[in-house]
């Protein structure tokens, strides 16, 4: 049995995606976007599970990034530059945060989308992930 390795904070544990070549446009560089795979902070059973960058410095789960619109993504976690990423990867310290189903409408709020009923896009959001989760988020969302 393989042990999963607890996510960190560490630019040498990040995975950058450029993703203007997985889209089939090489002549272009950028956006990119950060993930990393590995178990939550804190998660006694040490899930393994794929987490994505957010611009604010935190992890979000990656199914949480594709539930998002484009639009929403790049505000989130999409970066436009390798340069953006490591700017921001130097200002990470400590254990990482993931985000929780607590924390996911502040998110939303600092990506300039209101989180409240008058936003459908986050609205609709936070309702899917509430169908899959209704009991809150699983604990390896911190």
């Amino acid at each position: 049995m393989n042990a999963t390795k607890t996510i960190t904070n560490s630019f040498h544990d990040f995975h950058l995606l450029e993703i203007s070549k997985t889209t089939h446009h090489p002549e272009k560089r950028g956006p990119f976007m950060v993930s990393q795979s590995g178990s939550a902070p804190g998660d006694p059973e040490l899930r393994e599970c794929i987490f994505v960058l957010t611009k604010r410095g935190t992890w979000m789960h990656l199914y949480i990034f594709f539930l998002m619109s484009h639009e929403l993504r790049h505000r989130v976690a999409v970066f436009d530059s390798a340069a953006e990423v490591m700017q921001l990867a130097e200002t990470l310290v400590g254990k990482p945060v993931v985000e929780t189903m607590e924390s996911l409408p502040e998110l939303l709020n600092d990506s300039g989308c209101n989180p409240a009923h008058e936003d459908p896009v986050s609205s609709a959001l936070m309702e899917e992930i509430r169908k899959k989760h209704p009991k809150g988020l699983p604990p390896s969302f911190g």
